[in-house]
């Protein structure tokens, strides 16, 4: 891998911790204690959240490659 290669896919991976941990802060932010939700709001964000992880999983993935086929 190039100098620049390997600094794209870094600033990659940055971008997609970012938008991953802004999606999971919104996500706490309506979990959050004490605020108003609607019934089964909670688990409506919590199963917000798996989704949001797998999305940040498959992208990674996809751009490091699969790490399981190296093993």
């Amino acid at each position: 891998m190039t100098i620049e290669a390997e600094t794209d896919l870094s600033a990659y991976v940055l971008h997609l911790l970012d938008a991953h941990l802004a999606a999971m802060h919104d996500i706490r932010e309506r979990m959050r204690l004490g605020g108003t939700i609607s019934p089964g709001a909670r688990r409506t964000a919590a199963l917000d959240s798996i989704v949001a992880a797998r999305r940040y999983a498959d992208r990674l993935t996809g751009a490091l490659g699969d790490p399981q086929s190296d093993r």
